[in-house]
């Protein structure tokens, strides 16, 4: 039996835990150079605005994680993996590409969660401003 599985979902599964690192890797960047190239030190809190967006990363890490576990699952099990080359857009992709991708997914989304991990937890424990 055949699961048919969304373009969109596929790069979610891919691409949903590497997003959410680049998009709280350089909110948290932007948010250092406001505290430290401004007056604005002592008004701003931003170690809870930083735990806020690694928490919001990890929950989409997770969700894309979980998404390419599922896509993985749906397709491992396929005795024929059809190598024939879709045209146009519109159509479903491939069982094939959509094992590889799922197993690139698992790969770059655990990575990508490790890191978004180490980033929440050590970042409140750095003292703001410093030069090293």
């Amino acid at each position: 039996m055949r699961t048919a599985h969304s373009n969109l979902t596929v790069w979610f599964g891919v691409l949903g835990g590497p997003l959410a690192w680049a998009v709280q890797f350089v909110a948290n960047l932007f948010l250092t150079f406001y505290d430290c190239g401004s007056e604005a030190r002592a008004t701003v809190a931003l170690h809870p605005i930083e735990t806020a967006l690694g928490i919001v990363a990890i929950v989409v890490g997770l969700a894309s994680t979980a998404v390419a576990a599922r896509l993985f699952r749906d397709t491992r099990r396929q005795r024929e993996m059809s190598l024939e080359v879709i045209r146009g857009f519109g159509g479903d992709p491939p069982p094939a590409r959509v094992h590889f991708l799922a197993i690139v997914g698992l790969t770059v989304n655990f990575l990508s969660l490790a890191i978004v991990v180490m980033t929440t937890i050590g970042s409140p424990e750095l003292l703001n401003c410093r030069q090293s």
